[in-house]
């Protein structure tokens, strides 16, 4: 579900939002000392030494800004951020966590690595309960953060997943988006597409990626497993979130893209009327996509049924502080600051299109702004409240397993028609035999 592609936005949304006239200034040309948040009350701990961060592409560029703001409180901390990129801060991680040693202060990981580094190295990681206010975070990057009953990691940006759609495509076809409520009016009104204007629905690499599947899942407030790690792909939530893929599959309303390039290729030429995604992919449309400013809008999932929430996530990333650091304090301070700092934020949003789990932040003017190329539409208020009704969703450190044969399992429901009962009652089986739960 979580395997997406980074899209730098930094140049893109500063456009946005110059063309709104009420941008957020970056951190580091403001001569004021950033405003301190309702988290970091109370006297100011003396913190001195020197942190080394780990993460990557605009990230890093973002933790670089937070530094800056940082070191105007606390000039006695030097702070190194390094861009590896993302093989590389895992592949150096795994072997300094072996190791114990080699390691940085603070490092990125994305949302499903988390359980994955806390479940494999119980105690590699800073435990970071006492510094989270939960209240302040979404609930859904909350649960992303806790293994073993601990918060291992600081939850940072969300990726709340809508349906993107072309409203010219919309209206050549007579369709209505305020009229597609549930998955299956989706599906009706992707035959409409498919019959008078020859364009498919949506894309779904069904043999490749399980994204779509884990989404309208995590709509019904279920996922692969539960938060006790007990894996649930045969429960009655699955069996409805596949059974509406194989649903879409059988309709003829999918279009096969075969990699990330394959679905901005696919984009591009038109070939594709909707997009389910998370809201970076707003920022692949304006950078990618120029041509169609104006022709595209963002309406909310599907629901299924009756049940379950229009809202789920897809991507986004959080902060952890491996146990080996030596300046702990220091640590824990500016990775707090660097989650909570309303300036420091807001920043990494407009400046890198890094979308916020720190709810105080959807208060801002910039949440609030026209986005000219949805039409006018608020696009980014329209995430901060679909990103709050998002169901928490767990992961272990088998996650990445099991998300490949949940893969396998859906090729079979699509490409060899299997049934879906019997497939996710089999893929159940397997992955318990294999895991024990």
């Amino acid at each position: 579900m979580m395997f997406k592609k980074v899209t730098i936005l930094a140049v893109v949304l500063c456009m946005v939002f110059a063309m709104a006239g009420c941008g957020s200034k970056p951190a580091e040309n403001s001569t004021e000392t950033p405003k301190e948040d309702t988290s970091a009350q109370g006297e100011k701990p003396k913190l001195s030494g020197e942190l080394t961060v780990w993460s990557w592409d605009v990230a890093a560029k973002a933790l670089q800004e937070a530094a800056v703001n940082f070191n105007k409180i606390y000039p006695d901390v030097k702070i190194t951020v390094e861009d590896l990129g993302t093989d590389q801060v895992y592949d150096k991680m795994t072997t300094g966590l072996v190791a114990n040693v080699g390691l940085p202060d603070v490092v990125t990981i994305e949302g499903e690595r988390v359980a994955s580094f806390a479940g494999k190295f119980p105690e590699g990681f800073v435990d970071l309960t006492d510094a989270i206010k939960t209240d302040d975070f979404l609930p859904v990057k909350i649960s992303e953060c806790k293994s073993n009953g601990k918060l291992v990691a600081f939850p940072w940006d969300a990726g709340p997943a809508a349906v993107y759609y072309r409203t010219d495509l919309f209206e050549k076809a007579g369709i209505k988006a305020e009229d597609i409520k549930t998955w299956d009016d989706f599906i009706a009104a992707g035959k409409v597409m498919n019959e008078k204007v020859g364009v498919k629905m949506v894309p779904l690499a069904a043999s490749r990626n399980a994204n779509l599947f884990g989404m309208i899942l995590n709509q019904l407030g279920s996922y692969f497993f539960d938060a006790e790690g007990n894996t649930t792909l045969n429960t009655d939530a699955a069996i409805k979130a596949m059974s509406i893929i194989q649903k879409m599959y059988d309709a003829g309303i999918t279009y096969d893209n075969t990699d990330w390039d394959g679905l901005v290729s696919a984009t591009q030429s038109g070939k594709i009327a909707t997009v389910p995604s998370a809201v970076w992919w707003a920022g692949t449309l304006m950078d990618e996509v120029p041509d169609l400013s104006g022709k595209w809008a963002v309406m909310r999932l599907p629901k299924v049924g009756n049940e379950g929430v229009q809202a789920a996530v897809y991507g986004g990333s959080n902060v952890m502080i491996p146990a080996a650091t030596q300046n702990r304090e220091a640590a824990v301070e500016f990775v707090k600051f660097a989650m909570t700092d309303m300036n420091t934020q807001i920043t990494a949003f407009t400046k890198y299109g890094l979308f916020p789990s720190y709810i105080p932040t959807y208060d801002d003017p910039a949440f609030d702004q026209e986005v000219e190329y949805f039409g006018g539409q608020k696009i980014w208020k329209f995430f901060a409240e679909v990103a709050k009704e998002i169901p928490e969703l767990y992961y272990t450190e088998d996650f990445p397993e099991v998300y490949s044969r949940v893969i396998d399992a859906q090729a079979k429901v699509t490409l060899k028609h299997a049934e879906v009962k019997a497939t996710l009652d089999a893929l159940q089986k397997d992955i318990t035999n294999m895991l024990g739960k």
